[in-house]
């Protein structure tokens, strides 16, 4: 059972970084690393088919979706992304930035977020999806297959 969004770190309306320190397997990992929110709404933060991917599920009506350009390596790996708010008022996009180890291998633009409420009844998630998915290209639990080691939600 994950965090309910009430007592999770708010990620609406503000720039924020999650980190993963992780194991990920020779073969590779899939599986979900982060999660907050649902069908309804929310962020996911992924690794599928030997990328990285985050998420933004916009109540529903647009879901926004940055893939890294290159695998993630395999052994111990940092695994992050930043997202750096617009700002200007509820709700603006900003700048998706994921990182391999501190190296950046993906960026994209998020148009839209959610300003208020995510979901009543979904939770924030750590290596699983324990709730409807924010994005549909998985079905959860959508387990993490590799280790995490730690995990780390910075609020700006």
């Amino acid at each position: 059972m994950g965090l309910p969004e009430g007592s999770a770190p708010d990620l609406k309306n503000k720039s924020f970084t999650v980190t993963a320190e992780t194991q990920v397997p020779s073969k590779g990992a899939n599986g979900m690393i982060f999660t907050h929110g649902g069908f309804t709404a929310g962020w996911g933060f992924y690794t599928q088919n030997g990328k990285l991917v985050v998420s933004h599920n916009f109540l529903d009506m647009e879901r926004y979706r940055v893939v890294s350009t290159s695998n993630v390596p395999t052994g111990k790996v940092t695994l992050s992304f930043h997202f750096q708010y617009d700002g200007g008022g509820l709700g603006k996009g900003g700048v998706v930035t994921m990182f391999a180890n501190g190296k950046q291998i993906g960026q994209g633009r998020i148009e839209k977020t959610v300003p208020m409420k995510y979901t009543s009844f979904e939770s924030q998630d750590i290596g699983q999806d324990a709730g409807t998915p924010v994005d549909n290209t998985y079905k959860p639990p959508f387990k993490f297959d590799g280790k995490i080691d730690k995990l780390t939600v910075e609020l700006q």
